[in-house]
C-alpha cells in the first residue's frame, strides 16, 4: 500500500464507507460489523487493514480511496487488479460475481471500437476466437459490452511472459528456449488450421503458467484467414490502413501490407522470439521503427551458432529457415516447424544438452602451460612480456604462456546470455584462469574488475545497462581499473556499435563466433 497512494487528497471515513457501498464489492450489511472499526481510525489505516484481511485487493483499496468506484466493476465481473495495457486497451485480473471464476478482462480502446463496422467484424472474429480449445493457447470464455466500452473474458494464466521471464532472470538454455517455442508452435499450429493468423507474435505475447505451460496470448491483432470474404469484411480488428505488428518481430511482407499476410509471417515471428529467447535481445537492433523495418528486410540473418556452441547446432539452421526474408524460403507451415523443433529437442539432454552419444568421451582440457606439438609442426609463436604473438600460416595454432601468468589471471565476464555465459566460462575453464567473476551489467562488471583487481574483463557488445563500446571507454578512462584489458564479442549485427569502441592496445574485438583459440588469443593480446 505504501507505493499506491492516491494521486488525491484520502477521502474521509465516511467517503471510504460509501465508496466501497458504491463500488459494489460489498453489501451495506456485510459492511455493518466493520463500520465501527472504519469509523474509529483513518482511511488509509481501514484500507490497510481490509487488505491484510484479505477482502479488498490493493488495486481495490487504491480505487476506493481515489474515489473511482465504478473502475472496480465492469458487466458481471469485481476488477482484482490492473495486467498491463497495450494500443487495443486494458488487460484486468477479474472474479465472475457468482461463479467466482477468476479471469482476465480486456477492455478495448474506445478509438479501436469507435465504428459500427467494427462492432460487427469484432463480433464475428469474436465468436470464432471462441471457439479456439488448445491447451497452448489462451482461452476466450466470452465478450460483452458496458458503458466501458467492450470486453472480452479470457483466460486467466497464472505465471508471466516470456519478455519478463528474460529480464528478470536472463536468457535461456537453450533446452528451455526449444521447449517454450515449440509449445507455442504446437498452439499456433492449431490456429492455423482453424483459418488464424495471430500476426503479432513476440516474446511479450507468449505465457508460461506456473506448471511450465506455454500459452499464446493477445488474439487481438488475429486476421481470420477465411477464404470467400470481401477484403474489407476480413479485415483485422485493428486494420485502418495502418501497419499492425511489433517492428522488432515483424515479417518484412507485414510492413508493406500487414492485411495481406499469412500463416507464414508467424513462423517468421516466432524464430525471432527463439532468437531473443536465447540471447536476450530481439535479432535486429535500430534506433527507430523504419531502420528496425528496414533491417528485417535488407540486414544479413543474425547468426546464432556461437549462442549453440556444441549443445545443438543444428538449431542455427532451423533459425534461418524460420526468419527467411522471402516467405517462400520459410518453412512453409508451423507442422514443419513443429516436426523440427521436436526432433531437436529429442536430441538434446537436460542438463548437459549434449549432441555427443554417451559413450563419447570429453576432451580434456588443454595443458597451456606445456602444450603438445603436433609431429611436423612447428610452434606458432611464444607469447612474450607484451602479450603479443603471430602465428604462421599452415602452423598449428599451438600457445605457450609464461609459467604462472595462467593460473594467476583474474577474469570478469560481462554476459547477460547464460548459454553464452556458459560457453565462455567453459573456455576459460580449459585456459586455466584463477577466478572469474561473472555479471550481465557492465557497471558492476567494472566494479568488481577495480575490486577484484582483475586482469581481462570480458563482454558482449549488449549489455543490461550499456554497449559493450560504452564499458570499453569507461574502463579506458577510469584509473581505477589499473591497466584492465578489455575484450568484446561482436557479431556482424553490431558494426555499428562497433564503429564506436576505442582504439587502444588494452582492447580487442572477438568476432562471433569464436572458439577456444580465437578467445585465448584476444585475452592474451590485452594482458599488459
Amino acid at each position: 500500500m505504501a507505493d499506491k497512494q492516491p494521486s488525491r487528497d484520502v477521502v474521509s471515513t465516511g467517503e471510504f464507507v460509501q465508496c466501497l457501498a458504491e463500488s459494489g464489492l460489498f453489501d451495506i450489511a456485510d459492511l455493518l460489523p466493520d463500520t465501527a472499526q472504519i469509523a474509529a481510525i483513518d482511511s488509509a489505516t481501514a484500507a490497510q487493514k481490509l487488505v491484510e484481511a484479505g477482502k479488498l485487493t490493493e488495486f481495490q483499496a487504491d480505487a476506493v480511496l481515489s474515489r473511482r468506484p465504478a473502475d472496480l466493476k465492469i458487466g458481471n465481473y469485481e476488477i482484482l487488479d490492473r495486467l498491463g495495457a497495450g494500443a487495443m486497451g486494458t488487460v484486468f485480473k477479474a472474479r465472475h460475481r457468482r461463479m467466482k471464476r477468476i479471469v482476465a478482462l480486456k477492455v478495448l480502446s474506445r478509438e479501436v471500437a469507435g465504428s459500427e463496422k467494427f462492432a460487427l467484424r469484432f463480433q464475428r472474429e469474436v465468436e470464432t476466437i471462441a471457439k479456439l480449445t488448445h491447451p497452448n493457447i489462451v482461452m476466450a470464455f466470452d465478450a460483452d459490452e458496458d458503458e466501458t466500452g467492450p470486453f472480452l473474458v479470457m483466460e486467466f494464466v497464472n505465471g508471466r511472459d516470456l519478455a519478463s521471464e528474460v529480464k528478470n532472470s536472463g536468457s535461456l538454455s537453450v533446452a528451455d528456449a526449444v521447449d517454450r517455442i515449440l509449445q507455442a508452435a504446437r498452439g499456433l499450429e492449431y490456429a492455423h488450421a482453424q483459418g488464424i493468423i495471430h500476426r503479432d507474435i513476440k516474446p511479450g505475447n507468449i505465457l508460461r503458467d506456473v506448471d511450465g505451460v506455454i500459452k499464446v496470448a493477445d488474439l487481438g491483432l488475429a486476421r481470420l484467414n477465411t477464404s470467400g470474404d470481401e477484403p474489407d469484411e476480413s479485415a483485422s480488428l485493428t486494420q485502418a490502413g495502418m501497419v499492425v505488428g511489433t517492428a522488432e518481430y515483424m515479417p518484412p511482407e507485414q510492413a508493406i501490407d500487414s492485411g495481406q499476410v499469412d500463416h507464414r509471417a508467424d513462423i517468421y515471428s516466432l524464430g525471432c522470439t527463439l532468437h531473443f529467447l536465447l540471447t536476450g535481445r530481439a535479432p535486429y537492433q535500430a534506433g527507430s521503427i523504419m531502420s528496425m523495418l528496414l533491417k528485417h528486410r535488407d540486414a544479413p540473418i543474425p547468426d546464432l551458432s556461437s549462442f549453440l556452441a556444441d549443445t545443438a547446432p543444428e538449431l542455427a539452421p532451423v533459425f534461418q529457415r524460420m526468419v527467411a526474408k522471402d516467405p517462400e524460403e520459410r518453412y512453409q507451415t508451423m507442422t514443419e516447424v513443429v516436426r523440427e523443433l521436436e526432433r531437436l529437442q529429442s536430441r538434446i539432454t537436460a542438463p548437459s544438452m549434449q549432441t555427443q552419444p554417451p559413450s563419447a568421451q570429453p576432451a580434456a582440457p588443454m595443458n597451456l602451460l606445456n602444450p603438445p606439438v603436433a609431429s611436423n609442426q612447428t610452434l606458432a609463436g611464444i607469447i612474450g612480456d607484451t602479450g603479443t604473438f603471430e602465428v604462421t600460416p599452415g602452423v598449428a595454432e599451438q600457445i605457450v604462456l609464461q609459467p604462472g601468468r595462467v593460473t594467476s589471471l583474474t577474469i570478469v565476464l560481462v554476459e547477460p546470455s547464460r548459454t553464452q555465459a556458459g560457453i565462455i566460462r567453459r573456455y576459460l575453464t580449459q585456459f586455466g584462469a584463477g577466478a572469474v567473476h561473472a555479471t550481465g551489467s557492465g557497471q558492476e562488471g567494472i566494479e568488481i574488475a577495480k575490486r577484484e583487481r582483475a586482469d581481462v574483463l570480458i563482454c558482449s557488445m549488449h549489455l543490461l545497462d550499456m554497449t559493450g563500446a560504452a564499458l570499453a571507454r569507461t574502463v579506458l578512462a577510469d584509473p581505477g581499473c589499473g591497466r584492465l584489458g578489455v575484450v568484446v564479442a561482436t557479431s556482424e549485427s553490431d558494426a555499428e556499435y562497433a564503429a564506436e569502441l576505442p582504439t587502444d592496445s588494452r582492447v580487442k574485438v572477438l568476432p562471433k563466433p569464436f572458439d577456444f583459440q580465437q578467445l585465448t588469443r584476444a585475452i592474451t593480446s590485452v594482458i599488459v
